[in-house]
């Protein structure tokens, strides 16, 4: 159902119930919401036991997503066209945003249980002369749940026939593609099997909310525990820590953070909690042990001879110390 089917404003309002009432009978819709704030349109509407006949009920939340779309555009209509009053379409508005809000948080808490195993950044400058695509293969063939793009010295035009092809290679193994730092390239990707990351330096975590879709995670570098607070408050779906050992990936001029302050992070992080930074076979368990939920590298298998073997190796030392893979 879109904006575009319905032409004359004897329409639109039945039409917008519709949408209304497909969302308020949906399973991604929280008891209750809106039910109050849209009761204007009708006493029967805000009955919870009411289905119109015209309802087309949202089979799941990205559906609803879609109706709630398609409601904004019909209530603008009808705002434009005085048939529903500016105080009442506002209201209006502002329920359909916070069912917007709600369904997105659960679309991406729902994700946040693909977030763990191993998780390899695909640099370009870190695959040994290779195709960074021949890596992101192997690394998902080797175990990787999540791949991440991080690419700092292309346009993202350059990098947008790289980062589809990884997103089609996530989405046919069940994996998730993490988009570095750019938004933009990030919701053009999107909405399914794509997230973003941001350091502390870059786009805010708001900001960038306005413009991924609802349901796409968004991940935030932390090097201090308090950040790792903050981020949680600012409403990052997971968070990294690092880095984990010294590291020559990025350069790094403090000193390692090491498990023990992992485990400090672990206790403050509701959220999954990603270690980065000098992560090997050799060394990752105790790392997992100290409670991360995922382990991000990037050249113990870009630079690796084998990545596939390598990406191998690592996933059953993950899973040897107790990890989720």
């Amino acid at each position: 159902m879109t904006a575009t089917h319905y032409t004359s404003g004897s329409n639109l309002l039945p039409a917008l119930i519709a949408c209304l009432d497909g969302i308020l009978a949906s399973d991604a819709m929280p008891e209750g919401l809106m039910r109050g704030e849209i009761g204007w349109l009708g006493d029967g509407l805000s009955d919870p036991q009411r289905e119109s006949a015209m309802a087309r009920r949202a089979q799941d939340r990205n559906e609803a997503l879609d109706l709630a779309s398609t409601a904004r555009g019909l209530l603008s209509a009808l705002e434009n066209s005085g048939e529903v009053p500016s105080d009442s379409a506002l209201q209006l508005a502002r329920a359909l945003d916070d069912a917007t809000s709600r369904i997105g948080a659960a679309m991406r808490q729902a994700q946040a249980d693909r977030i763990h195993g191993l998780y390899v950044i695909i640099d370009p400058e870190v695959t040994g002369g290779r195709d960074p695509l021949e890596i992101a293969r192997a690394a998902i063939n080797g175990g990787a749940r999540m791949l991440q793009l991080r690419d700092k010295l292309r346009d993202k035009g350059e990098q947008l026939p790289l980062a589809m092809a990884l997103r089609d290679l996530c989405a046919s193994n069940g994996a998730l593609l993490i988009i570095n730092d750019h938004a933009d390239l990030a919701a053009a990707l999107g909405p399914d099997h794509v997230g973003l990351h941001v350091g502390q330096t870059d786009l805010p975590v708001a900001e960038a909310r306005k413009i991924l879709a609802p349901g796409q995670v968004l991940g935030r570098s932390n090097r201090e525990i308090d950040l790792i607070v903050e981020s949680q408050q600012m409403g990052a779906d997971h968070v990294a820590f690092g880095a984990m050992y010294t590291t020559t990936t990025k350069q790094v001029t403090r000193a390692p953070q090491g498990p023990e302050r992992l485990r400090q992070a672990r206790a403050a992080a509701q959220v999954p909690l990603v270690a980065i930074g000098g992560i090997t076979a050799d060394n990752v368990a105790p790392v997992v042990e100290a409670g991360a939920d995922a382990i991000c590298v990037t050249a113990a298998v870009g630079s690796a001879p084998d990545p596939e073997a390598a990406a191998a190796k690592l996933t059953e030392a993950i899973r040897a110390a107790g990890g989720r893979v």
